[in-house]
């Protein structure tokens, strides 16, 4: 019982962070459900980035923890939103009339997940060499 709630909620954790990208808003607070049209000329992008990446993170690990995989290091979840972060910062900028300046973000963020992947990487070469 236990995973099929998880695997509902990953559903739906990943049905409110994708559905915006496709002009669709899926929000809890106005009763059980409420499917919404999404605007973004005058919703502000920024706050959907986020919760987005933040929704999609949580769907992400709800999801590997069904499958019994788990986060070897601090840095995995960081690394997982930094990545939905760029990716649905783009795509929400291409449904817009963007200036490129816009875009200043995505250098930044691809650094840090570069950074974060290699501290990933490390971490978890550490946890498993005393194994062998």
């Amino acid at each position: 019982m236990e995973r099929i709630l998880i695997g509902l909620l990953a559903v739906v954790l990943l049905l409110m962070a994708v559905l915006p990208v496709f002009g669709f808003n899926l929000t809890l607070a106005r009763g059980p459900a409420a499917l919404e049209p999404f605007d973004p000329a005058i919703e502000p992008i920024y706050l959907f980035v986020g919760r987005s990446a933040g929704l999609a993170t949580a769907a992400f690990f709800a999801i590997n923890f069904l499958r019994h995989r788990r986060p070897l290091t601090a840095a995995a979840p960081l690394l997982v939103y930094t990545n939905f972060t760029i990716f649905f910062g783009v795509a929400y900028l291409v449904q817009t009339s963007f200036q490129l300046i816009q875009l200043w973000p995505v250098p930044v963020l691809l650094v840090l997940s570069i950074f974060l992947f290699k501290q990933n990487q490390r971490e978890s070469a550490k946890i498993f060499s005393k194994d062998w």
